[in-house]
């Protein structure tokens, strides 16, 4: 263990590392969240690598992301910091986001006071031009289970008034567009 003091950027990797632990399902969100504050709140590289100790990894150094294009639904992942606590960054979000994400369809399901969860169920278009052009034989296109979006808010307090909100989901390009404006 090394009792060096940690950097903001070894703070970074260590909590990039716990997200792909959360998506590989190492982690639940309670230790996820839990970890990650942990991570900000530590002074020495000891105390970030404590909270791999029990993860499967080799520490690879981050590789600059390609920008991927902003046509259809695709993953998106931000992260602001704000001098809030958790429960106002949420009410924020609910003023800021919340319209861009409704006016493109999305429904909020599952307040908290530090999460938010909107999600968006669209048919699919073949479905509909099936049961059109195939008609009567084509409703049974309409069975088909609509496509489901998830645009999640979470809010974690790292201490010394600090907290980080992260915006993850998948989106279409207007939402996509909107929340990068938030983030700039």
């Amino acid at each position: 263990m090394s009792a060096f003091r940690a950097s903001d950027e070894d703070r970074e990797r260590v909590a990039e590392s716990l997200s792909a632990d959360l998506l590989a399902g190492r982690l639940t969100v309670d230790e996820y969240e839990e970890r990650v504050a942990r991570a900000y709140r530590a002074t020495t590289q000891a105390e970030l690598e404590e909270l791999a100790a029990d993860l499967p990894r080799e520490y690879v150094p981050a590789v600059p992301r390609r920008r991927r294009p902003l046509f259809g639904n695709r993953p998106f992942s931000i992260r602001i910091e704000s001098p809030e606590q958790p429960a106002v960054v949420v009410a924020e979000a609910m003023r800021t986001i919340g319209p861009h994400l409704i006016r493109f369809g999305y429904v909020m399901e599952r307040p908290s006071e530090s999460q938010l969860v909107f999600t968006r169920r669209r048919r699919p278009a073949w479905t509909i031009l099936v049961a059109i052009f195939l008609f009567p034989f084509g409703l049974v296109a309409l069975m088909h289970q609509p496509r489901e979006s998830q645009v999640f808010v979470n809010a974690i307090s790292v201490g010394k008034g600090q907290t980080l909100v992260d915006v993850v989901g998948v989106a279409t390009a207007g939402v996509r567009r909107a929340l990068l404006e938030l983030e700039r």
